[in-house]
């Protein structure tokens, strides 16, 4: 079984998807990594990607320009997500633009997901595609519940 299987299999995102559903997704991934500081995705930079983080964090920062010149300012890191989370899925669901800057806060990989192949996938998939959208769905609610996830 692939590594990218195995670990999707353990990410609320993938929830109740089958072995073969699970191997769909996993042909998707692509391995990228990221060195402490790195910028991920800007602010309003067109949807292309979505990510699951492997190992590492990321910061979400929705005044990238406030916090470059005063990085004492730590409120504009609006979210810390790490191992097994998510980030760039708003893009997924309504195709706009990117509503924050995104940091890596350590040494990070992720597997990225092309949103087109990832659309695809579910529209022939329509049982995979409920089951995603309505995982990501109750991910943001918590997101946006608790802004600080780490």
């Amino acid at each position: 079984m692939s590594e990218a299987k195995e670990f999707l299999r353990t990410l609320d995102m993938f929830n109740e998807l089958s072995d073969e559903e699970l191997s769909s997704v996993a042909a998707l991934c692509s391995e990228a990594s990221y060195k402490v500081g790195d910028v991920i995705l800007n602010l309003n930079d067109p949807t292309e990607n979505f990510y699951l983080i492997r190992s590492g964090t990321v910061q979400i920062i929705t005044n990238p320009d406030i916090l470059e010149t005063k990085p004492e300012l730590a409120d504009a890191v609006m979210v810390n997500l790490g191992e097994g989370q998510s980030f760039g899925e708003m893009g997924l669901v309504d195709r706009g633009a990117r509503s924050a800057t995104v940091r890596a806060g350590s040494d990070t990989e992720v597997y990225a997901i092309n949103c087109n192949q990832f659309q695809e996938l579910c529209y022939e998939d329509t049982h995979l595609g409920f089951l995603v959208m309505r995982n990501i769905a109750a991910d943001l609610s918590f997101k946006l519940r608790y802004r600080n996830l780490i």
